[in-house]
């Protein structure tokens, strides 16, 4: 019988470094060729995050909520090429802090040890990811400016720092931090600041008050499910996309993408079952939220995670997902994009059981506390900082008086007010017909 690599003690296939720059030393064609493609399929991620959050908020505002993940996919782009890819890969000179070179693309290098441009095509769509995630947390309140300025301080400096921090060279990872793929710096760092801007912006105009008759139901679970799918697919290139040493492990790829694919249907069906079982209901937004929930757990450790404990671990991020987007409009906390139950709390999932599970780390494998110590902190670290940074902008943006959109925009609709039209026309239709369509979410 064959031995699976990770049962094996065999130093010729050692385990990949999580997070990798660019051009490691024995990179080939193929790792850079792969790594290309991969950031590719990620700008694929943005018409995911569009459907996603069309679909999770109002109709009224389904149009404008697609723009600012547009909006925040340009700015990103841009801000990280000028400070992003500097500060997050750059030398930092002993700071440890941030990269200090490689800033605007000067000094790029595409050699066969080393290639930035096909680096940045990947790190830059995995940045806008996160920040469209963080959108998430600015539905149907903030204004294209304030949204703007968030996006640009947060992808331009605050999810740099914690990527330099946690990359190959960082200080956390030489603590002994592991995160392979995003599930701390990428998804649960945005699902803190999704969590600030949600707290900071309150609630949508009347959404927990008693006597008002609007009607909050997000415009289609079709368009969330059409988004789950998309991003099902490109998750497969968020994990897959950090393995660049194919020739030194050459099944790592295969585990990686078996891990990713069975932890989206685990978290689906969890969050299925608890959705049944707790409501006597089935919900396409719950199973749908559900999958993503068990992709962002996987993130942390697919490449250093048996099938099973990978499965356990998107299992309870399905069941987490369920039972907290139940309890948070209960504590008036208003998410309808729900990102803090998928990306945040599967992000804290998928860290803290990679100090449980990981093989050559956790806890439950006779390693030691110490990996699970690093996972706490470095959870800890990325919580306080961005929490901080995050809260500090949005203070700014409220003094000025550009944080939130009008009470007039908010009731009629954002995509009226300030998008000249809504998301879909009804013509040479019964008006009928139309406003029952329409009060579906208004």
């Amino acid at each position: 019988m064959q031995q699976h690599y990770l049962d094996s003690p065999n130093t010729a296939n050692p385990p990949p470094v999580s997070n990798p720059p660019a051009g490691a030393p024995g990179a080939s064609h193929l790792d850079e060729d792969w790594l290309l493609i991969a950031g590719i399929v990620l700008a694929f991620s943005q018409l995911g995050f569009g459907f996603l959050e069309a679909g999770s908020v109002r109709y009224k505002n389904a149009q404008s909520i697609v723009i600012k993940v547009f909006l925040g996919m340009c700015l990103t782009v841009l801000i990280y090429w000028l400070f992003g890819y500097g500060f997050s890969y750059g030398d930092d000179f002993g700071t440890f802090f941030l990269g200090g070179t490689k800033l605007g693309a000067y000094n790029w290098a595409a050699t066969e040890a080393q290639n930035d441009y096909s680096n940045f095509v990947f790190k830059a769509t995995l940045s806008c990811i996160g920040v469209s995630i963080v959108s998430g947390g600015a539905a149907e309140r903030l204004t294209f400016l304030a949204w703007g300025v968030l996006a640009l301080f947060y992808s331009g400096f605050v999810s740099p720092a914690i990527v330099h921090w946690t990359n190959s060279n960082g200080w956390l990872t030489k603590l002994g931090y592991k995160d392979m793929a995003g599930s701390g710096f990428i998804f649960y760092s945005a699902g803190v600041a999704a969590l600030v801007v949600t707290v900071v912006s309150k609630p949508r105009k009347y959404r927990f008050d008693p006597n008002s008759s609007l009607n909050f139901q997000p415009f289609t679970s079709i368009y969330v499910a059409f988004g789950t799918v998309i991003l099902f697919a490109t998750w497969m290139f968020i994990n897959g996309g950090q393995i660049q040493s194919g020739q030194a492990t050459p099944y790592v790829q295969g585990l990686v993408a078996v891990n990713t694919l069975v932890a989206g249907a685990a978290g689906g069906f969890w969050s299925f079952l608890t959705r049944y079982f707790t409501k006597e209901t089935t919900s396409l937004f719950s199973i749908s939220r559900g999958i993503l929930a068990g992709l962002v757990a996987s993130s942390a450790a697919a490449h250093e995670s048996q099938i099973w404990a990978t499965t356990i671990v998107a299992s309870i991020a399905g069941i987490v997902y369920t039972l907290t987007a139940t309890a948070l409009p209960k504590v008036k906390l208003d998410d309808p994009v729900q990102v803090v139950p998928i990306f945040l709390h599967g992000g804290f999932i998928g860290v803290l059981f990679t100090g449980l599970l990981d093989v050559n780390g956790g806890l439950f494998y006779g390693k030691g506390m110490k990996l699970l110590g690093c996972q706490l902190l470095g959870l800890l670290i990325i919580t306080v900082w961005v929490a901080f940074f995050v809260f500090f902008i949005l203070i700014v943006l409220k003094g000025f008086a550009v944080l939130r959109i009008d009470s007039d925009a908010e009731v009629a609709g954002i995509d009226k007010e300030k998008c000249n039209y809504e998301a879909i026309s009804f013509s040479n239709e019964d008006q009928q017909q139309v406003n029952i369509i329409k009060s579906v979410s208004y």
